[in-house]
């Protein structure tokens, strides 16, 4: 029996692009905090190579399966999603393997650890973020404002190592990290975002909206990517920043992810006993291909599940 834990990715960068907003008009006279100068240095990053974190029952460790081949037989219990290990090296993390029971997927050890905490304080559960900041004193997390193609951006939280992760599971133009520094100065930074007319702390639009905008807006953006950090950058100055931030889109293989849109989605019972291969990930889905189709599989369908078959690595995926 194996679980896969996570998707994992080996990014390289195509390109860097800069681009500015100014305040103008009425609001640069009066000096209002909208008027400050933004500048964005947007790193475009495309997936290079794709695999998944995963733990074979009963161990504790884990190890990466890379350009996944996978045949799944049949599908188990959820398993506890704590672990714990080097923050920066997710490789060298040791996962729990007892049942989960709890909504969360928390087994009742776990339930209320550190880890169960922080993604309740990451949800917004203000009273979480109260009780886990002690346990988590001198970690780094980033605030980050992320704009997925609609009117108005979203503010994220999430731990600083994690950044380009954590953008990568959502559906994304571009995002940019503003700021780095302790769990509730963090939360404080996002809540006050998130009452801006300008940005939203929750989804803002339904997933195939966000899915859909955010593709149209890197079709046209990606033809002169100075467009895409301009767009962040005016995002970000009306937000009332100034200064200078680093801002990352990343890319699936495929560059344009229009396969999220073609395909069907699929869930795991529709691919048991099924040859997959894993070819491309985007905004938390990957792109299976089995011996007759191609399918779209978000990651929360295989992870933290034990499941019976055989994953082994093959080669190399072509972009498609």
């Amino acid at each position: 029996m194996f679980v896969v834990r996570a998707v994992v990715t080996e990014l390289e960068v195509k390109g860097v692009y800069r681009a500015e907003s100014r305040g103008s008009g009425l609001d640069a006279w009066l000096g209002s905090p909208s008027s400050g100068r933004v500048s964005v240095k947007l790193h475009v990053m495309k997936l290079r190579k794709l695999g998944l974190l995963v733990q074979n029952l009963p161990e504790e460790h884990v190890h990466v399966v890379w350009e996944p081949l996978l045949r799944i037989e049949h599908v188990g219990e959820a398993i506890c999603r704590f672990h714990e290990g080097p923050w920066e090296r997710p490789e060298e993390h040791r996962y729990c393997t007892r049942r989960a029971t709890t909504r969360e997927g928390y087994c009742e050890l776990h339930k209320r650890s550190w880890r169960a905490l922080y993604e309740k304080c990451a949800q917004g559960i203000d009273s979480a973020c109260l009780s886990v900041a002690p346990l988590l004193r001198g970690y780094e997390f980033i605030v980050y404002v992320l704009d997925y193609g609609g009117s108005v951006a979203k503010a994220g939280l999430t731990q600083s190592w994690r950044l380009l992760w954590r953008v990568s599971e959502q559906p994304h133009v571009a995002a940019a990290a503003v700021f780095r520094g302790e769990l509730l100065e963090a939360r404080e930074l996002e809540k006050k975002l998130g009452r801006s007319p300008a940005a939203t702390e929750g989804a803002a639009a339904r997933l195939n909206k966000r899915l859909e905008s955010a593709i149209v807006t890197l079709r046209r953006g990606l033809r002169s990517p100075e467009k895409i950090a301009a767009r962040l950058a005016s995002m970000l100055q009306r937000l009332g920043f100034s200064g200078e931030f680093e801002a990352y889109t990343v890319l699936p293989r495929s560059g344009i992810p229009q396969w999220v849109l073609e395909n069907r989605h699929a869930s795991l019972g529709d691919v048991i006993g099924e040859k997959i291969r894993i070819r491309d990930y985007w905004a938390g889905f990957l792109l299976v291909e089995t011996e007759d189709t191609r399918l779209i599989m978000h990651k929360s369908d295989i992870q933290h599940l034990a499941l019976g078959g055989v994953i082994v690595p093959g080669e190399v995926s072509e972009s498609k």
